[in-house]
């Protein structure tokens, strides 16, 4: 029988355009998910760092699949996603944490880290979800 987290692994990493962008699950629990993108030619920019909206991507999944872990058995969207970046990602793998914080009845924040390849703290992100009826 296959546990939660099979079946969340499975969910998220079935999805087309986290595949393109090489997003892997690699621990969920209840409230809590943590997730690594490939740092690869593809993510980066001018500079040999990784684009922003590439680290947006893996932040928006993060915690998406945070709230996911919480096993409501209800489909969510992103209502919002501010993130701050702290340090240029130029090295990987690119690994984020993601935590509730939060849950309502039809709202669920989210706080999500996002680490480089040597564990450096490289942006930090909030987010609200929000449960489809």
């Amino acid at each position: 029988m296959e546990s939660n987290y099979d079946i969340l692994k499975s969910l998220i990493e079935s999805d087309p355009f986290l595949r393109y962008v090489s997003i892997h699950v690699i621990e969920m629990k209840e409230g809590y998910a943590k997730l690594s993108m490939d740092f690869r030619e593809e993510i980066t920019r001018i500079g040999n760092m990784a684009n922003g909206g590439a680290l947006a991507t893996l932040a928006d999944a993060t915690g998406g699949a945070s709230v996911l872990s919480l096993m409501e058995g209800k489909n969510q969207v992103t209502v919002s996603l501010n993130i701050d970046f702290l340090e240029p990602v130029k090295n990987g793998p690119v690994i984020a944490e993601g935590k509730v914080i939060r849950k309502g009845k039809n709202l669920v924040f989210s706080e999500i880290k996002i680490f480089d390849g040597v564990g450096r703290l490289c942006a930090h992100a909030t987010g609200i979800w929000f449960y489809l009826p």
